[in-house]
């Protein structure tokens, strides 16, 4: 099953661009419905195979750049769909655009929030999780009811708050490391981690 869902996130985002680059070509709609419903299901597949959610650590620069590709030709292919269903009429061109800016800051939207998770995940120190963590009262850093966490690869704590500029995430670093993140950690990597920030540490004080 894995490897089936893995043929999918690789061929059907190449599939469906040919198809879209035949139909545009060629102004064949049919093609670019064909590139709109691979380009779907293949969007669908990879969201469910990683849990529902565009932040966590499923979401790397590969799978990033999948998900952009797969996006691209939907909103190209609905676009397309959506001018070769436009009435000539004043009304419906209006409505028409104003449909397609919407289609197109919403696709913005979420490419930005799956390209700033993919930053989060992947600079940090190798073999160690990216940390999911509810929190019942407001963090002063965070009004976000849950946080990633992960320590970076010069051993500090990071976190990356979902929404916190409306409907874009923020990433920053905190200067003290909580218990719980300490307590995730192997032992190797908690001590890599410690001698990290004491080198942090002994540097600024030495600047």
């Amino acid at each position: 099953m894995y490897t089936l869902a893995q043929a999918i996130h690789f061929l059907f985002p190449i599939i469906a661009l040919i198809f879209l680059i035949v139909g545009l070509y060629k102004n064949s709609i049919y093609y670019v419905i064909s590139s709109l419903w691979l380009s779907l299901i293949s969007l669908i597949i990879l969201y469910k195979s990683f849990g529902s959610q565009l932040f966590g650590d499923s979401f790397d620069y590969l799978n990033a750049g999948i998900y952009t590709l797969n996006l691209l030709i939907l909103i190209t292919s609905l676009i397309r769909i959506i001018s070769h269903l436009s009435v000539d009429k004043t009304v419906f061109r209006y409505l028409s655009s104003f449909v397609k800016s919407l289609i197109i800051i919403g696709c913005l939207l979420v490419i930005t929030n799956v390209w700033i998770n993919a930053y989060f995940i992947e600079n940090r120190m190798p073999g160690t999780p990216i940390m999911q963590v509810a929190t019942f009262s407001k963090a002063d850093y965070c009004a976000y009811r849950y946080t990633f966490y992960k320590v970076a690869k010069n051993g500090t704590v990071m976190y990356l708050c979902p929404n916190h500029y409306g409907l874009i995430p923020s990433i920053g670093r905190l200067a003290i490391s909580p218990d719980f993140i300490a307590s995730q950690l192997s032992p190797p990597n908690k001590k890599k981690s410690l001698l990290l920030q004491q080198k942090k540490v002994k540097v600024n004080s030495d600047g």
